[in-house]
């Protein structure tokens, strides 16, 4: 007889705790950045790293 959870709900124990999307090195970030300045009309963007998660995300933000 195997184990059976009694609660069905899916769990992500490694989630972080915001919303936005991760790069996980400033690299990574600048690559996007870049990537985006050249395929995509957009006034300014520029990757910063989250004093929540740690990880580093995208905006459109002045500094």
């Amino acid at each position: 007889m195997g184990y059976k959870l009694s609660n069905t709900k899916k769990l992500n124990p490694i989630e972080p705790s915001c919303k936005k999307r991760i790069y996980y090195s400033p690299e990574e970030a600048e690559d996007m950045v870049r990537y985006i300045k050249e395929n995509r009309r957009v006034k300014e963007i520029h990757a910063y790293k989250c004093l929540t998660c740690g990880f580093w995300h995208l905006t459109s933000k002045s500094e």
